[in-house]
């Protein structure tokens, strides 16, 4: 299994469509029967848009290597009481694959879960990103969920529903925020799924990209700062053996996107679930827009859970 693509719903499609290839380095790709798709690598697709009001995640997408994974995907769904329905022959027309499922999480996000997914006609070439991203089978990079109060509801869901595997617990503090969360994996990457009990407004905190070169990180933090981009946080390096060198920064409809380089693996076969109390051996300094965002929401959280 992998994290085959995330489709979002945004309000400024031109305005991704831009910020996608000048600041990312992305390549247009197959629309997947949306808007707008959106390449890192040679599958056809790894981000699909919409135009709509959201401005957040609206599904995860899941690739899987063929039918009968996705029958024993199926049967495990059934066996937690997930309502799983196989997509039409339409939907799976549309996103170019041959089979696949949709089912919700417990708040309410779509997850689809497809068999082989379609391939680019032509080789991945980004003048933005000219050393390319780490995609392939370890599937586009990662995407970071806020779960609000529900975090054990929503960790056995991809657990014990889904069949991802823990990689590691964090528990620690950024800025006013107390962050707790877990770090799941499919595959040899170390996470292609994080959960996080933070207050946000937006479902998803944070979509991340690899790139192959640490000069490509550099030169797109220096895209970012010069188009005006509000950081998040600024360059530093998480934790092995995850280890990735990464910034992150605000996407047009609010929610950030990390890119980083030399991100480590595990062994899924024999790999001990770790607990993390930091988040960075250096850098990853918060702005004051992350400061303030996270004090906001958590006061609207308190205020909301009070009244």
């Amino acid at each position: 299994m992998q994290l085959g693509y995330l489709v979002f719903e945004v309000r400024n499609l031109k305005r991704w469509q831009e910020f996608a290839g000048t600041i990312l380095g992305c390549m247009e790709g197959d629309r997947g029967g949306e808007a707008l798709g959106l390449r890192v690598d040679d599958a056809a697709y790894r981000l699909l848009l919409r135009e709509g009001k959201a401005d957040d995640i609206v599904a995860l997408g899941w690739g899987l290597q063929d039918r009968p994974e996705l029958a024993r995907l199926a049967d495990r769904l059934r066996a937690c009481g997930v309502d799983a329905i196989e997509m039409s022959a339409r939907d799976c027309e549309a996103r170019g694959v041959e089979a696949g499922l949709r089912f919700a999480d417990p708040l309410g996000l779509i997850n689809e879960a497809v068999v082989d997914l379609p391939r680019a006609k032509s080789s991945f070439r980004s003048e933005t990103m000219p050393g390319g991203f780490t995609a392939g089978d370890l599937g586009l990079g990662h995407a970071v969920l806020s779960t609000g109060h529900r975090a054990a509801e929503l960790e056995r869901f991809y657990i014990e529903a889904l069949g991802l595997a823990l990689t590691e617990n964090i528990a620690t503090k950024v800025g006013p925020l107390r962050v707790e969360g877990v770090f799941l994996h499919c595959n040899r990457r170390h996470h292609s799924l994080a959960l996080i009990a933070v207050p946000s407004r937006k479902r998803l905190l944070h979509f991340m990209l690899q790139a192959n070169r640490l000069r490509d990180v550099g030169l797109a933090l220096e895209r970012t700062k010069a188009a005006g981009i509000p950081l998040s946080l600024e360059l530093g390096q998480h934790p092995d053996p995850d280890g990735t060198i990464s910034f992150y920064a605000a996407t047009p409809s609010g929610f950030d996107f990390e890119i980083g380089v030399g991100s480590g693996e595990i062994d899924p076969a024999s790999h001990q679930p770790e607990v993390k109390t930091r988040t960075s051996d250096w850098g990853h300094a918060p702005s004051a827009r992350l400061k303030l965002r996270g004090a906001f929401d958590l006061l609207v959280d308190r205020f909301r859970r009070a009244a």
